[in-house]
């Protein structure tokens, strides 16, 4: 799917759109590995949702681009593929607007 880009993406510097990639590429990665690193697929989301409100990004657009991630990733089942999508919703939507519930890994916490 082609999606606008938001006028936001045209103020980042070099090194922001770096890191947005880069956080991107955590996030492909997780959903590469079989099974999938939930783990590292958590912390990539909640640091890549982190980055994307500070840099002042709406929390659709955020959303928008996890889902087309999860979109493009190795080939799943379509349940699973929607279960995936369930939960990196629920963690965007965490770490956008603050923790709801359910257990965070010790790593996110410590830090």
């Amino acid at each position: 799917m082609n999606r606008p880009q938001t006028p936001r993406d045209q103020t980042r510097t070099l090194a922001q759109l770096e890191d947005t990639q880069d956080l991107q590429s955590v996030i492909s990665a997780a959903l590469a590995a079989r099974p999938i690193d939930e783990s590292m697929l958590r912390r990539g989301v909640w640091t890549y949702v982190g980055e994307e409100r500070h840099a002042g990004t709406s929390p659709g657009r955020v959303i928008l681009t996890l889902t087309e991630l999860i979109e493009k990733s190795t080939p799943t089942s379509k349940m699973h593929q929607q279960a995936i999508m369930r939960r990196v919703i629920l963690w965007c939507v965490e770490a956008y607007f603050g923790h709801l519930g359910g257990h965070m890994d010790a790593d996110v916490v410590a830090s």
